[in-house]
């Protein structure tokens, strides 16, 4: 029998560490979602999820 898969931890990031993690991918040359993923301790969608939602991300930084 298999043994079942260890429950990953919920990480939430920062406003800052979004921001950053923003800023990352458009060093040049790009990294890909992975490697950001992996800097940041998230998975690769969650990158995506939080590039899609940049500018509302930026819009806030701006605002604090």
């Amino acid at each position: 029998m298999s043994q079942p898969s260890a429950k990953r931890r919920r990480v939430e990031l920062t406003l800052e560490d979004k921001i950053k993690l923003i800023m990352e991918s458009t060093a040049q040359p790009k990294p890909s979602l992975k490697a950001i993923g992996e800097r940041f301790k998230i998975g690769k969608s969650t990158v995506g999820d939080i590039l899609k939602k940049k500018n509302v991300y930026q819009e806030q930084k701006i605002r604090s």
